[in-house]
């Protein structure tokens, strides 16, 4: 795509997609500023699966590994999972699985795990309006539109693949995110059109960031490539002590 198609689609899809927020109770917006979401906003990608490079610093040591995520999903349903492996060991894997629905994705379960110890679920029950933690934390309340700290993976991804059907300013961008342990809140600010350099070569994605809360004290870059499908061709985290995980696509397979 030309850079001048890219940049004007790019703009695009971001101002649609802060529309598609605003209109929904996950948006930092009062609801005389909202505007209605449509349903065709969400347009999840075909299952794939992504393979990254990863190298990062962990306690002031270098570290470099490789992951992959794993998208699948069928008309009604998916799951998800996300593998950080060093010397063809898991380290830790994420999983996510759950509906798709008009709204995008709906979590049902999310599990972590890291090598050596037990999986940690966190329970999407939905009836009860709560989120039930395996590991002993206390229920916390269930917001509409919430995603776990997976799936918000692949509902930015189902948003930016659906947008173009509106546009105007928006704000940032606004959830509940569940992990493992916690519920709390992430907003996601999009910026201009950057180029990520891949083994592949050099694309133009458009990225959002989340930045550290109250809470925890974590930074979270997400890159999207709109060609062939919107899907995360660069992630990058970064604690507060200045340790971080790079993951850079290597291979993308559509299933």
């Amino acid at each position: 795509m030309p850079p001048d198609s890219f940049a004007t689609t790019s703009r695009r899809a971001l101002l649609t997609l802060a529309a598609a927020w605003a209109g929904s109770s996950w948006a930092q917006t009062s609801p005389a500023e909202a505007a209605p979401a449509s349903a065709g906003l969400y347009q999840p990608p075909p299952s794939a699966r992504i393979a990254y490079d990863v190298d990062g610093l962990i306690g002031g040591s270098s570290y470099s590994g490789n992951a992959e995520l794993v998208w699948t999903r069928d008309s009604k349903n998916y799951q998800t999972q996300l593998l950080i492996r060093k010397f063809g060991l898991t380290l830790q894997a994420w999983t996510s699985a759950g509906r798709l629905t008009a709204r995008g994705l709906e979590p049902e379960t999310f599990s972590s795990q890291k090598i050596g110890q037990a999986e940690i679920f966190a329970y999407f029950e939905r009836d009860a309006n709560r989120i039930r933690f395996s590991a002993g934390t206390p229920n916390a309340p269930l917001q509409r539109g919430a995603q776990d700290q997976l799936s918000v993976f692949m509902q930015l991804a189902s948003l930016l693949g659906g947008a173009g059907t509106s546009a105007t300013s928006g704000k940032a961008i606004g959830m509940q995110a569940i992990g493992d342990r916690y519920a709390e809140q992430w907003s996601f600010h999009p910026s201009a059109p950057e180029t990520v350099k891949l083994p592949s070569g050099a694309l133009q994605a458009i990225k959002l960031t989340h930045e550290p809360t109250a809470e925890r004290k974590q930074r979270l870059d997400l890159w999207y490539a709109p060609t062939p499908h919107y899907v995360p061709v660069r992630i990058r985290i970064t604690e507060a002590n200045g340790d971080y995980l790079d993951l850079v696509g290597a291979n993308t397979q559509f299933r």
